[in-house]
Formats: structure tokens, sequence, C-alpha cells
């Protein structure tokens, strides 16, 4: 029988090819590495390595029990993540997984209206693109996920928050019209927005290009509106950005125009685990829920 520990010790001598460097990261000493080695081989009954010129070889067998060692040593990893993340976190805070572009404009204003009346609850922001924010959002570290178009899964209660539509944003000097048909944009460098499920919902912007074949000039990448907004306003490249972000924008350096081709909509979510939630939690959801039901 192998522990868990001694899956470790081979991982991480198998990673280095070297019982100095397996021992240096694991904190233990040489001798000990060697030693487990040797009783790995002896229970396992082969040889992990061979020694030659004080160097370490894998055998076959060695690569073979590699890959499933990275799957164990990465499993106690994010074990080990999530008993540190229970241990440490503050019960009094209500954790808001969300993305730079909604941290930095609808998150606030929510909670500046919650604070009114609710002014002793406290709140951490966790800032993640909104792919990865849809992938994190059970781990133990986010009470609440607010990020766009987020589909209802499972154990979980899905609101919407607010909806609304993208427009273009240019520099003031290319002087566009107030609105305009993206045929006409092809010739200008455009920012394309990474890593954004506001940009992948039914009325995505690139299926949009794609489907109607619109050959833009792809000359950037950003994976936020907020920095696709910030190089606008120096002059580089134009982008379909949401309202949220435009209402930051600087109307001295930049234009917005209503694209006339179609409406570019989306929906800001808010996701919160249904049994795992705190008092705390419950009650500013509940607020987000009675919000949006004021705005219908």
């Amino acid at each position: 029988m192998i522990s868990s520990k001694q899956i470790e010790i081979f991982y991480e001598v198998y990673k280095h090819l070297s019982m100095t460097a397996a021992a240096n990261k694991l904190q233990i000493s040489q001798p000990s590495i060697s030693k487990t080695l040797g009783s790995i081989e002896k229970n396992l009954g082969f040889k992990l390595f061979l020694r030659k010129s004080k160097k370490l070889i894998p055998t076959y067998e060695a690569s073979e029990l590699f890959e499933q060692a990275s799957i164990v040593t990465n499993q106690l990893k994010n074990f080990n993540y999530i008993a540190n993340t229970y241990k440490s976190r503050s019960l009094d805070f209500i954790n808001i997984g969300t993305t730079p572009t909604l941290a930095e404009t609808l998150v606030p204003k929510v909670i500046k209206k919650y604070n009114i009346v609710n002014p002793d609850t406290r709140f951490n922001l966790i800032n993640l693109n909104s792919i990865d924010l849809i992938e994190e959002r059970y781990k133990p570290d986010i009470d609440i996920t607010i990020c766009f178009n987020a589909k209802t899964v499972s154990n979980s209660k899905n609101i919407i928050i607010k909806e609304g539509k993208h427009f273009l944003v240019s520099p003031k000097k290319y002087n566009l019209k107030k609105e305009i048909y993206l045929k006409d944009l092809s010739h200008f460098q455009y920012i394309e927005i990474t890593n954004l499920l506001s940009l992948y919902s039914d009325s995505s912007v690139m299926n949009y290009f794609i489907n109607n074949g619109l050959d833009m000039n792809f000359y950037f990448k950003s994976d936020s509106y907020s920095s696709a907004l910030s190089m606008i306003e120096e002059g580089i490249g134009i982008s379909i950005l949401d309202d949220n972000t435009i209402n930051k924008a600087n109307k001295d350096l930049v234009n917005i125009s209503k694209i006339l081709d179609t409406e570019f909509k989306y929906q800001v979510h808010a996701i919160i685990k249904k049994d795992l939630a705190s008092n705390l939690c419950n009650n500013f959801f509940n607020y987000l829920i009675e919000q949006s039901q004021l705005k219908n």
C-alpha cells in the first residue's frame, strides 16, 4: 500500500529527476527521500529509477505511474487549498466573485445601496475573468458570483440583476457617426475582447462577425472591457463594449455609436449556492432579488 505522502515524494523526484531538488521542494532531508523511494520500490516490486553516473533515469513503469501521481498530487493540492480557505476566510464578509469590469462599475453601486440599510455588512471582491469565474464559483472563497450571462446549474440559485446592450466605442479623432453599420468598420484596428461571457451569449458579437462574413481587422486583444476602453481613450483601435463600461468613458476622448446591424444584448447574473450560503449572504441575495423585481 502506497501512501499519499509517498506518491508526493515520487512525483517530486520524477519531476526534478533529483532527490536533492525534491528534498528542497518538500523541505525534508535527502536521506529521507532516498529511504522512501526504496520503500516504495520494495512495496511495488519493481524499480522506479535507475542510477547512472549520479543521474536518475525513470523506468517505463515510473513514466506510466507519473501521470497518475500528477492527478493525486493535484487533488491533494486542491484539498489543502479548500481546507485552508475554510480555515482562513472570515465569515464576517460576503465574498463576491466578479469580473474586473463589473467590480469597477455595477457591483460598487449595488453594495453602496445595500450598505445604506445594512451599514455593518462588509464585502470582499474577488476579481476573475468571466470564464474563470464560472469555473471557480463553487470554491469556498466565493459566496456569490456576479458575472455576465451565466447559465443556471444545479445546486445554485441564479437571478438577473441587470440587462443592457453593447455599443461601438471609437477614438474621437475617427469622427465616426452616432449610428453605424459594422461593415463600414473593417479597415479600423479592432480590439477583440477575450474571456468574457458577455460576448458569448445568444447575440454574440464574435458569432455575428463569423455568421455574417465580416472580416474585421483584429489588431489587439484584451481580456477586460476596462482595459479596452483605456486603449481607445489613448486613440488606439475601436471595440464593442458594454454600457456599464461606457458610462465610465471620457466623452471628450471617445465617440459612442449605436450599431445598426443588430442589438448585442447582455445580462448580468447573480449566483449563490443553494445550501451552503450563510444568513449574511442569503440576506444580500434576497436584496438583489427584490431590486431586480422592482426593475421589472
